[in-house]
């Protein structure tokens, strides 16, 4: 497994946890989420960084995958690898799509539930 496809992984995982699972998480275990405020703060930044490592792993998976002349001593991408980048990829685009998108059309759905 390539440590781009985890490092992408990590950082789609934390840009999705600072927005969504971790203040509700912590907020059921009963601890405050003073110094974690930030995070929220900066969405955007997490998840545009998320983006950018997750483009560098597609990056090296590719070249990685390409066949060398004469050296032969790198092994293809795993399929573990591949998956993790796949996963990671559609966690931060759906973090991309929350708010202009899915955000308002749950809140619409939600109102017209409620009527």
């Amino acid at each position: 497994m390539s440590g781009a496809a985890v490092l992408a992984a990590f950082g789609a995982v934390f840009a999705w946890s600072a927005c969504c699972v971790l203040p509700l998480s912590l907020a059921l275990a009963g601890l405050g989420l003073g110094g974690l405020s930030w995070a929220a703060g900066q969405r955007v930044w997490l998840t545009l960084a998320a983006l950018g490592v997750i483009a560098a792993g597609w990056i090296v998976t590719w070249r990685r995958s390409r066949p060398r002349r004469g050296d032969c001593t790198d092994r293809a991408p795993s399929r573990l690898a591949i998956g993790l980048l796949s996963a990671a990829t559609l966690l931060v685009l759906l973090a991309l799509a929350w708010r202009p998108i899915i955000e308002p059309w749950a809140l619409t759905l939600i109102r017209s539930a409620r009527a």
